[in-house]
């Protein structure tokens, strides 16, 4: 079927391969590349096996990371967050109101104050972090205000911006990101979202729209999810506006990505994954060498025994033998 109908395999999304020999698996990784389709090659020797994953390109837009920073713009706030900081008085004395002033607004309020006396800027350095929190112990009444506790341990929320970082600044700026008629539905999304970041978003990405629990009245907290929300669904519906453009240009149906989809894209453009994998044919022809010493170093790792199973593959189908080996 590999070398006599290729295109059999073009009608599937996934395909599975066992025990192939190299010559095999090689040509149907190649068609399968081709097609983007998703090769899962498997081999066993006794107790001991090795499952490969092979696709050209993996784009990834629920990446959950291990770590993330709240996205807040307390560094750069928007005009209705900076309207409703500017109505909560934080140096009212009534002792409720003052410890249940959400940190978020102390925040964008003393930052604001911060910077008025320091032409414009932040703090920045280790002396004027430790400045800003002590400014911020100033406006306390009473030693068990637990949102100025919460205000302080957040300040570096101010200083530390989420921007764009490097990984995803890659994705904005690859040459897939210039999408025609055949490009996936994740990278004309990308294209959107470079076109937003340059007009709508003013250099920033959309806003994620959620905030964290966090001591507060319960009219404040509402009010700042609204504010919030409010802004991340504007920012969807610039980036919505720009993908159903986007796809008529490309000569596609401006409704073929759904609205559940761009929203989800939204909420994660700081954590989208691109990854491409090297071929079969480039692993077994041009290995990466000091990978393969770096595996080799790490006596704790099952890596060692799954570069063995190369070579021995490899004699196994030269002498066109079959032969179980069983690891220890």
């Amino acid at each position: 079927m590999i070398d006599t109908n290729p295109s059999f395999f073009s009608q599937f999304t996934v395909v599975l391969a066992t025990q192939l020999p190299e010559s095999s698996l090689l040509k149907l990784d190649s068609i399968c590349r081709s097609a983007n389709i998703v090769l899962v090659a498997a081999r066993s020797y006794g107790l001991t096996g090795l499952v490969r994953v092979s696709i050209k390109e993996h784009c990834v837009i629920e990446s959950k990371p291990d770590h993330s920073l709240d996205d807040l713009r307390l560094h750069n706030p928007w005009p209705e967050l900076k309207q409703f900081a500017k109505s909560i008085d934080i140096c009212d004395k009534d002792p409720v109101v003052h410890k249940h002033t959400p940190y978020i607004v102390i925040l964008v309020r003393l930052a604001e104050k911060w910077a008025d006396a320091h032409d414009g800027q932040l703090p920045s350095t280790r002396q004027e972090k430790r400045e800003f929190k002590d400014l911020i112990r100033a406006h306390m009444l009473n030693v068990d205000e637990d949102n100025y506790k919460e205000a302080v341990e957040s300040s570096y929320k101010v200083s530390v911006t989420p921007g764009i970082s490097d990984e995803i600044r890659q994705i904005i700026d690859d040459s897939s990101s210039e999408v025609n008629f055949s490009s996936s539905d994740f990278w004309v999304l990308v294209a959107s979202l470079k076109e937003f970041i340059a007009n709508e978003g003013n250099g920033e990405l959309p806003l994620e729209g959620t905030i964290p629990d966090m001591t507060s009245l319960t009219e404040y907290y509402v009010s700042l999810q609204k504010i919030y929300q409010a802004k991340a669904e504007s920012d969807c519906l610039a980036i919505e506006h720009r993908v159903k453009s986007i796809l008529r240009r490309i000569g596609r149906d401006p409704d073929s990505i759904s609205r559940a989809c761009i929203k989800t894209f939204c909420k994660n453009t700081r954590k989208l994954k691109v990854c491409r994998y090297r071929s079969m044919e480039e692993e077994f022809s041009s290995p990466v060498l000091s990978e393969v010493k770096k595996y080799f170093a790490d006596e704790d790792s099952w890596s060692a025994s799954i570069i063995l199973m190369f070579p021995f593959h490899l004699f196994c189908c030269n002498q066109h033998r079959k032969l179980l080996y069983i690891f220890h």
